[in-house]
């Protein structure tokens, strides 16, 4: 029971993280009228990316866990404090208006929230015991028991003289290790096999939603005259968004190879690569879909925290910035708006900088000892 209570509190935690760092950062872009969802969904891929560059700097600085759990305490607090008071406007409206947005998505509402509860049940009573399994949950576990950051190897325990370029640069498994070190008591395989895993299931939802949403907008409609709740402003957008959710979940479901992105969710939901498939592509997805339709107002802002993150996930992340380039350069050339190209280079900076030092650690050129 008591595991069982830290583990819930965590899950809080983190998703109030999240939702309060999203609203810090619509607050800074001028946004009021975000729903709670969407804020959930930035402040998930900002987070990840700040913790990136943070759990990197401590990294190469050799700096114990304990010192990296002390900056993130102090960031999340600051994150929580900023949220509350730059937020609480909009959360409130945002509830109140819920039972007018629950109208708009319809039925199709139930259908798609009791398909994202079958996947968090799925995600929690399925056991993986793979090596790539064991390796995420060692990672964690070896940095908390050694008070040490990519020093030591989780399958041997042996210390490591160099970091690897491979794992060392995607610092995703020890923000497990830091809320188990924060959250004193709860086990690391429960921070990532189970609290980490319902929240990027949720993750996964959303962003399936968001793509969603870019791909059906509601100027589609401009012209019809409304007769009923479904024909109002949002209604058309949203109802198919919540078929699109529920029609890639039953596609996923579907998938009975490793190799397809279903059973990466549903089973490996804590590894980062499953991350950059099921979270960061359909994310990435709905901001080149955006720009298509040309229905959102900072899409290279968000690219920009996709590709952040996507380095934190994995090193897949470079399946992330090709996708992008192949789906936003035909826009920029098609339509001459030559004055994108700078910040679409720039959104996609974190991915090109990974690349960089990873070739010039696998070289030689730049060598990190891990110890003195």
């Amino acid at each position: 029971m008591k595991i069982l209570l830290l583990a819930a509190a965590s899950l809080v935690v983190q998703m109030l993280v999240f939702l309060c760092l999203g609203s810090v950062v619509m607050k800074i872009r001028g946004k009021d009228d975000y729903s709670l969802s969407h804020g959930v969904w930035i402040g998930y891929f900002v987070y990840f990316g700040i913790f990136e560059v943070v759990c990197l700097a401590c990294e190469v600085a050799l700096l114990p866990l304990r010192t990296l759990a002390l900056i993130m305490a102090v960031f999340m607090g600051g994150v929580i404090l900023l949220g509350f008071f730059f937020g609480y406007r909009s959360w409130i409206g945002s509830m109140n208006s819920l039972r007018h947005r629950m109208q708009l998505h319809g039925f199709l509402l139930i259908v798609m929230l009791l398909t994202l509860a079958a996947s968090v049940v799925f995600v929690l009573c399925y056991f993986d015991a793979s090596a790539d399994s064991g390796w995420y949950v060692g990672e964690a576990s070896t940095a908390l028991a050694t008070n040490t950051i990519g020093r030591f190897d989780p399958s041997t325990g042996e210390r490591i003289l160099r970091l690897k370029s491979r794992y060392a640069l995607n610092c995703f498994p020890y923000h497990n290790a830091v809320m188990s070190s924060l959250i004193g008591g709860l086990p690391v395989v429960v921070s990532s096999r189970s609290v980490m895993s319902v929240i990027n299931v949720i993750m996964s939802f959303i962003s399936v939603y968001e793509l969603g949403r870019a791909l059906f907008p509601d100027n589609e409609r401009r012209g019809v005259k409304i007769r009923s709740i479904r024909e109002r402003p949002g209604a058309y957008s949203r109802r198919r968004a919540d078929l699109f959710v529920v029609m890639v979940f039953a596609l996923n479901v579907l998938s009975s190879t490793i190799y397809m992105p279903g059973i990466f969710l549903f089973t490996r939901s804590y590894e980062g690569k499953s991350l950059i498939v099921n979270v960061a592509v359909p994310a990435a997805l709905a901001i080149c879909a955006s720009l298509w339709r040309e229905t959102s107002e900072t899409p290279m802002r968000d690219l920009f925290w996709i590709m952040a993150s996507s380095v934190c996930f994995s090193a897949s992340s470079i399946m992330v910035l090709a996708l992008s380039l192949m789906a936003i350069l035909p826009v920029i050339a098609i339509r001459g708006k030559w004055n994108r190209l700078p910040a679409l280079l720039l959104a996609c900076a974190p991915v090109f900088a990974w690349g960089v030092t990873y070739y010039l650690i696998q070289h030689g050129v730049i060598i990190l000892r891990t110890w003195r």
